[in-house]
């Protein structure tokens, strides 16, 4: 109600408004996400303890977890140390492989039958649920995907073999308890498939927000947010393709860096954020990491200049304007064997790391 609302003096983040702040003295006291019935909460206590009263006081008595709880699907375990580690192992033990007669014995490359099809559409669904912490599986769901309206026996099977695995290798997500750098980055790579019929390429990148570790002061990150999807437009080079997930990864990096920035001050009107986006001056760093020498090169260059594709000259301008007003902090280059986001543009990559 408004009168709750007024009584909690939650505001909702610009991005996002089932994301809610509160700020008290210019610093930050709590915050909560919203889902449905669900609500996630992080505060200090007297504010929790406030926030749980004002619901209760409309919605009735609710069911309160605190420290570990599963929210969304995810199991949320508060540590010790004050790190937080994220799982679906619930979830992701109770997704049960296709069974069924028309399977048995059936070549690879016929069609799936219309049973099989939607049992092939339910699972997969199920899975890329998972994928909420469960990122290394990401390009193998995304490849399963382009076939959802052509299965064939293969990728029924090849689905069943990737639960399977994904039951057995459960990976848990680990946040630990840090000081904040103010610094965000994005690692942005792309894979590219010079087919004859398209141009398909996959782009990746991994959003991380850098701190220090409350234990031993050393360099940490939080994982914040992971892209692994096909390209939209047509790739006919590598070059292209790096491009395209730059402009990809950086487009999505300026709403993360305005989410943390109110997380810092506070939400901010619409004609603050449009200014922020326009002319710089967020409190967060924001760096793009690629490993693609030649496109570093040319937004490095003096003056960028047209490339060989001309259309891709707009996106070139595009990026370098961006850092010459400070928008996007940096650009930097890394090797591809350092680069974290290459798990999501080839399935062949370790996933050990």
């Amino acid at each position: 109600t408004e009168e709750g609302h007024t009584k909690l003096n939650m505001q909702p983040s610009t991005m996002d408004p089932e994301l809610e702040f509160r700020h008290d003295n210019g610093k930050l006291s709590g915050m909560q996400a919203k889902h449905v019935d669900d609500i996630k909460i992080g505060a200090e206590p007297w504010l929790a303890d406030l926030i749980v009263k004002e619901l209760e006081a409309v919605f009735g008595k609710l069911s309160i977890h605190r420290s570990t709880f599963t929210n969304c699907g995810i199991r949320n375990t508060l540590m010790p140390d004050g790190s937080v580690v994220m799982d679906q192992d619930e979830y992701i033990k109770a997704l049960i492989p296709i069974v069924h007669p028309d399977l048995t014995g059936a070549p690879g490359d016929s069609p799936a039958t219309h049973a099989l099809s939607k049992l092939f559409w339910s699972l997969l669904g199920a899975l890329a649920y998972s994928m909420l912490t469960q990122h290394w599986l990401a390009v193998y769901v995304v490849s399963l995907q382009r076939s959802t309206h052509s299965a064939q026996m293969i990728h029924i099977r090849r689905l069943n073999a990737l639960v399977r695995i994904a039951q057995k290798r459960l990976v848990k997500l680990t946040y630990p308890s840090m000081n904040c750098c103010r610094h965000v980055m994005a690692h942005s790579d792309s894979g590219f498939a010079k087919e004859q019929e398209k141009g398909y390429g996959m782009k990746g990148a991994n959003y991380m927000r850098q701190g220090l570790s409350k234990t031993d002061q050393s360099i940490v990150w939080h994982l914040l947010n992971v892209d692994c999807s096909g390209h939209k437009n047509v790739t006919r080079s590598t070059f292209s393709s790096e491009t395209l997930a730059c402009v990809s990864a950086v487009d999505s990096l300026i709403p993360i860096a305005l989410t943390l920035h109110e997380l810092n001050t506070g939400p901010i009107a619409k004609r603050e954020a449009r200014r922020l986006r326009e002319e710089g001056g967020m409190s967060y760093r924001t760096t793009v990491t690629v490993d693609a020498l030649s496109l570093f090169a040319a937004i490095a260059a003096g003056t960028v200049r047209i490339p060989s594709e001309k259309s891709l000259a707009m996106h070139l301008f595009w990026l370098r304007e961006l850092l010459d007003k400070g928008i996007r902090t940096q650009m930097q280059w890394t090797d591809t064997r350092d680069m974290n986001a290459d798990g999501h543009t080839k399935g062949t990559i370790d996933r050990e790391m």
